[in-house]
């Protein structure tokens, strides 16, 4: 069985909510079994398909020297099959823990296994993006690896103590996200300077992912411990987080940071680590959340640059913290926030499903 973090008692919570026909619960389970179901008729999926090569390779996506500019011409097929890979087994992991069907847990592993360790398919499992695709172009970075498998180390969670898993290749996988996750331990510096941006928040977001799949609570540990050490420091007494304001698309960097930043605390708690209401000198998780909701409710205040404007409906995992952190607080603006961007049930992460308090 898995550990704390989304256990049996809180798929018992989910399918309690579903019994007592809660609306938004029910249109979530329906999402997500529908997601599943196409799910068992995917192809394999394996980095090869981009170029053939086994190894990560992308290239950066905005233009050199112009922060937040995009550049069409990039070839970012490695991250978007790694995404893709990433979110249909977390769709089949999710519905085999709510039904106990074990064709969806078939599937997932036979994604899993091509991606991870059948000969032919399999992607070099180096922990970074080993270097652009297209020649001369800027490599994309290893925060696409942090975005990439997030889902894809969750599902193998969920799916750690499912009989039909021969121990053998489990333990093969778990070999190919340690060696994924290991190199990622060190502190990031830029320019001499520790990190503490959104690609520190997005790297240990990964690291926690990394260490459920692998059952690693010193990895754990040493997530919940930085993400403590660093939440004073990227932020101001009023909330705002300056390494992500002062970017050309301060918003969705805002977002971004506090998305990882949620999830961990998410996990934290389920591990009885209290991240959510963690505070040094009235800096804390909840002061960075509300200095965003109350500009995302009125985004004509916002005071930063946005070279993009905000999207009508924001991303899943933009939109899937605000349903963690209002099950925890419950303070109605988080819930107006999901309701501005979207509505419930937010569905690409299942987050409703998953972190929604009936």
């Amino acid at each position: 069985m898995p550990g704390k973090f989304l256990n049996e008692a809180r798929f018992g919570e989910i399918r309690s909510a579903i019994d007592a026909g809660v609306p938004h619960i029910l249109e979530a389970r329906d999402h997500l079994m529908d997601r599943a179901e196409e799910a068992l008729t995917q192809p394999r999926l394996s980095v090869r398909d981009n170029g053939g090569s086994p190894f990560f390779r992308q290239d950066a996506a905005y233009i050199p020297g112009q922060d937040g500019v995009r550049n069409a011409q990039a070839n970012h097929e490695s991250g978007k099959l790694a995404g893709r890979f990433s979110a249909t087994v977390l769709d089949l992991a999710i519905a085999y823990r709510l039904t106990g069907e074990s064709r969806f847990a078939d599937k997932a592993l036979e994604l899993i296994h091509c991606w991870c360790i059948n000969q032919n398919t399999r992607m070099f499992p180096g922990g970074f993006v080993q270097d652009a695709f297209t020649p001369g172009a800027q490599y994309g970075g290893d925060i696409i690896l942090f975005a990439c498998f997030n889902n894809a180390f969750l599902a193998m969670y969920l799916l750690d103590d499912y009989p039909g898993w021969d121990i053998y290749c489990q333990a093969a996988v778990k070999k190919w996200v340690r060696d994924m996750v290991e190199p990622q331990r060190k502190l990031m510096f830029f320019d001499g300077c520790d990190m503490y941006n959104n690609w520190e928040d997005a790297r240990l977001l990964y690291l926690g992912t990394g260490g459920l799949a692998l059952g690693d609570l010193d990895l754990l540990i040493y997530v919940f411990e930085r993400w403590r050490t660093i939440i004073p420091m990227k932020m101001t007494d009023e909330g705002q987080l300056p390494r992500e304001t002062m970017r050309t698309r301060s918003m969705h960097y805002t977002l971004f940071a506090l998305s990882s930043t949620s999830l961990i605390a998410e996990v934290a708690a389920a591990y009885g680590y209290d991240l959510y209401d963690y505070s040094i000198d009235g800096r804390c998780l909840r002061k960075a959340l509300d200095y965003a909701t109350r500009y995302l409710l009125d985004m004509d205040e916002w005071p930063f640059e946005m070279i993009e404007p905000l999207e009508e409906e924001l991303d899943s995992s933009s939109l899937a913290l605000f349903e963690m952190v209002y099950g925890h607080w419950r303070d109605d603006r988080y819930l107006q926030v999901i309701d501005r961007y979207g509505g419930r049930p937010v569905k690409k992460s299942h987050a409703t499903l998953l972190y929604a308090k009936a």
